[in-house]
C-alpha cells in the first residue's frame, strides 16, 4: 500500500491503551500493536524512545480573532488607568488616522481596581473613536468619540442581551457589555483584515503545539468563505476546521455556504453558536444569586427561553449541532430547561460551552439530558481572582471537572484562544494540577483534578465526540491518522513538559510540523 508509515521504537497512547507500534496508510490508522502487519514497502519511523499520542483537538477557539491576535494597541501589561491614558496618547501619535482598537485589558490589572470609562480614555487627548475590548471579549470601553459615532446618548436604552455603563446622570459612561459592543466591533475587523498568509501562520502556530483539529466559534459568512478558500487550495491544509456559525448571522448564509468544505474532511459547518450569558470578569455571567463583590448585579441574560427552544428546533431540522455559551449557574440551568422542553425534538448532541459554575444540583440534569460540556481548564489559572466574584462557598463549584467526569457528563476540552492562552498543554496541566504556573487557581480543590490520560482525553477522544466525529482523537483502526510525536515517556510526562515536548505533528498521515526542520514535502 503506497504511502504506508509504521511508527515503532517507543510508546503509543492510542486513547485507550499503550502499544508499541501503529501503522498509517491512506490517511487512516490501519493497525495498532506489536503484532500488527504492515504492507510491503512501509516506511518505518523509529521513535527512539519517544511517545506518540492522538493529535490534539481544540473544541472551542476563535480562528478569526486568533489570526488577529496581537493586532492593534496592546493592553495586557498596562498597570494603571493613568498609564492607560499615556499609552493611548503615544499609540495615537504613532497611528494618526482611523479608529484606535485594542484588546486584552482586565479590571484586575489596573492599580485603581476598576474598569476604565470614557473619561479615562479622553484624558489621552485622542478625539477620534477608541474601542478597547477586555480580555474576555464580553466587555469594552469606548471614548466619547466612539459613543457619538454610533449614536449612544442619554436616551439610548440598554439593548436586549446587553448593557451600557452609565454615569450618575444616566448618560453612557463608555462601558459596554455583551450585545452593546455590536455596533462598534466592525472597527476591530476593519483594523486588521484577515489574509491567507496570516491564516497559514496561525495554522503553523497551532501545528507546533500538536493541534490537528479546531472548532472555530461564532463564525460569520465572511470568515467562513475565507476558510473555505483555504481548504480548497492547491495543497491540503495542515489543520481540520469545524465551524460553528454565529446564531445572529446564520440567516445570511446561502446553500453553498452551509455546504462549505473544500477538500473532503478539512472544513465543515458543524453547528450554530448562541449565547445565554456573558463572562465572570465583567460580571455578565448570569448567576442564580448576586455577585459577592457587587451584590446589586447577577449578570446579563442574553437569550430567552423561547429563543433557546427555537435554536434547538432549528438545529434539529437542519441536522446541525447547537453550541450555547453558558458560564453562570443560572445560564446553565436555563439551557437545560430549554433542552428538556424540546424533548424528542432535541438536536444532535447539543453542547454547552464553558459551564463555569456547576453546583451539585445541576450535575444530575446535565447527565440526564446529555449535552457535551466543553470546558477550558486554563481558566483555572486565568480566573484566579474568581473567589472574590463568587465567594468561598460558591467558588468550590467553579470548573468542577472531576465531579462532572465521575457523574458521566460528556466533557471536551478547549482553550478559547485568543481569549485565553492558545497553548493546550497549559490547559492540560491545569486540568491535572488544578493550579496555574504561579500556583494560583480559581478552584484548587483536589477532588476536581483529572488523571493525566483522562485530561488528555478532553483534547482528543472527548473533543472528537463533541464534534460528532468518532474517528477523530484516537489511534485505533480506522481512525484518522492525526498524531503528535513527543519527547516524553508517557502522558503524565508529556503534560509536565508541555509544548516544549512536541517534536512532530502529523495530520492525515502527513508530517505538517517538525521541530528540527521543515516537514517533508507532500
Amino acid at each position: 500500500m503506497a504511502g504506508a508509515v509504521r511508527f515503532t521504537g517507543g510508546r503509543i497512547w492510542t486513547g485507550t491503551r499503550y502499544v508499541d507500534s501503529i501503522v498509517l496508510a491512506g490517511g487512516r490508522v490501519i493497525a495498532a500493536g506489536g503484532d500488527a502487519a504492515a504492507p510491503a514497502g512501509t516506511e518505518v519511523v523509529d521513535l527512539e524512545g519517544r511517545l506518540v499520542v492522538p493529535g490534539l483537538i481544540d473544541a472551542h477557539l476563535h480562528l478569526g480573532e486568533l489570526v488577529r491576535d496581537g493586532a492593534g494597541m496592546p493592553l495586557a501589561k498596562i498597570p494603571s488607568l493613568a498609564a492607560l491614558a499615556e499609552a493611548l496618547a503615544a499609540w495615537g501619535s504613532g497611528h494618526p488616522t482611523g479608529p484606535i482598537v485594542g484588546r486584552g485589558w482586565s479590571a484586575e490589572q489596573f492599580a485603581e481596581g476598576r474598569e476604565p470609562t470614557a473619561a479615562d480614555l479622553d484624558r489621552s487627548g485622542i478625539d477620534r473613536p477608541v474601542l478597547l475590548v477586555d480580555v474576555s471579549g464580553h466587555a469594552a470601553v469606548g471614548n466619547r468619540a466612539a459613543l457619538a459615532a454610533v449614536g449612544f446618548g442619554r436616551t439610548t436604552p440598554d439593548p436586549p442581551g446587553g448593557r451600557l455603563g452609565r454615569a450618575a446622570d444616566g448618560s453612557p459612561d463608555g462601558r459596554l457589555y455583551e450585545t452593546a459592543l455590536g455596533p462598534l466591533l466592525r472597527w476591530v475587523e476593519e483594523a486588521s483584515p484577515l489574509s491567507p498568509p496570516d491564516l497559514a501562520r496561525t495554522y503553523a502556530r497551532l501545528n507546533a503545539l500538536g493541534v490537528t483539529t479546531v472548532a472555530t466559534m461564532n463564525t460569520g459568512p465572511e470568515e467562513l468563505r475565507w476558510l473555505a478558500a483555504a481548504a480548497g487550495g492547491p495543497a491540503p491544509p495542515s489543520l481540520r476546521v469545524r465551524a460553528y456559525i454565529a446564531d445572529r448571522r446564520a440567516e445570511e448564509l446561502g446553500p453553498a455556504d452551509w455546504a462549505a468544505g473544500g477538500r473532503a474532511g478539512w472544513l465543515a459547518v458543524t453547528g450554530i453558536k448562541a449565547f445565554a450569558d456573558g463572562a465572570f470578569g465583567p460580571r455578565t455571567a448570569w448567576l442564580a444569586a448576586p455577585y459577592s463583590d457587587r451584590p446589586e448585579e447577577s449578570g446579563v441574560p442574553r437569550a430567552t427561553h423561547d429563543a433557546l427552544v427555537a435554536l434547538f428546533d432549528r438545529c434539529a431540522e437542519r441536522g446541525l449541532q447547537p453550541a450555547v455559551h453558558a458560564i453562570g449557574d443560572r445560564a446553565v440551568a436555563e439551557v437545560l430547561f430549554a433542552l428538556s422542553a424540546v424533548g424528542h425534538r432535541a438536536p444532535p448532541r447539543p453542547r454547552i460551552e464553558h459551564a463555569g459554575l456547576v453546583p451539585p444540583e445541576l450535575v444530575g440534569p446535565l447527565r440526564a439530558l446529555g449535552p457535551t460540556v466543553v470546558v477550558q481548564p486554563g481558566f483555572l489559572s486565568s480566573d484566579a481572582w474568581l473567589g472574590e466574584r463568587l465567594g468561598a462557598e460558591r467558588v468550590r463549584w467553579a470548573y468542577p471537572f472531576g465531579s462532572l467526569d465521575r457523574a458521566g457528563v460528556p466533557l471536551a476540552g478547549s482553550t478559547d484562544a485568543p481569549f485565553d492562552a492558545v497553548d493546550p498543554w497549559r490547559a492540560l496541566r491545569c486540568a491535572v494540577e488544578r493550579v496555574g504556573p504561579d500556583g494560583r487557581s480559581a478552584n484548587a480543590a483536589a477532588a476536581e483534578a483529572l488523571p493525566p490520560e483522562r485530561a488528555l482525553d478532553l483534547f482528543t477522544r472527548g473533543a472528537g465526540r463533541a464534534l460528532r466525529e468518532v474517528d477523530l482523537g484516537y489511534l485505533e483502526p480506522p481512525a484518522r491518522a492525526d498524531l503528535v510525536v513527543l519527547r516524553a515517556t508517557d502522558v503524565a510526562d508529556a503534560i509536565r513538559r508541555g509544548a516544549a515536548a512536541v517534536d512532530e505533528t502529523w495530520v492525515g498521515g502527513r508530517c505538517v510540523y517538525r521541530r528540527d526542520g521543515p516537514p517533508p514535502p507532500g
